[in-house]
């Protein structure tokens, strides 16, 4: 495979730096990106995927990181561990009031706002355009 061109590296770059502003944030008792990701995956998942296995699939980790976000989200209050009736040794996690308030100032949606602000035409090519790149990545 060929280098990449300036043009692509640096349209590259500006993908990452775009991504990296979403947290604006970073003092040490902020929520992290991978704490935010996990955060939202709590929220949405249902009650039996609420696990450490869950959130290592949904991220694309291994149980060591997951099991670390959310433990730590849980130190913060953000969420509750409960005993999964389930399986006793892998507990289900649950957003707590603190966490839902979070929530509502998510980071992610100072993106979404500004995708907002695209014109549809421009909106459906990026979403296209970022379809395409995953799949590229994780094909």
């Amino acid at each position: 495979m060929l280098n990449p061109s300036r043009a692509d590296m640096g349209l590259s770059l500006l993908l990452e730096q775009t991504a990296r502003s979403i947290y604006d944030k970073r003092g040490p008792t902020d929520i992290h990106p991978g704490q935010w990701s996990a955060l939202r995956y709590f929220a949405r998942a249902n009650r039996k995927a609420r696990t450490v296995a869950g959130l290592a699939t949904f991220l694309g980790v291994t149980r060591g990181p997951a099991s670390r976000a959310a433990n730590s989200l849980v130190k913060q209050d953000f969420l509750q561990s409960e005993i999964n009736p389930q399986d006793g040794r892998s507990p289900l996690f649950t957003v707590t009031e603190k966490g839902r308030d979070a929530l509502k100032h998510d980071p992610i949606i100072r993106l979404a706002r500004a995708i907002s602000d695209l014109k549809k035409d421009q909106r459906s090519d990026l979403a296209e355009s970022l379809e395409q790149l995953y799949s590229s990545l994780n094909g």
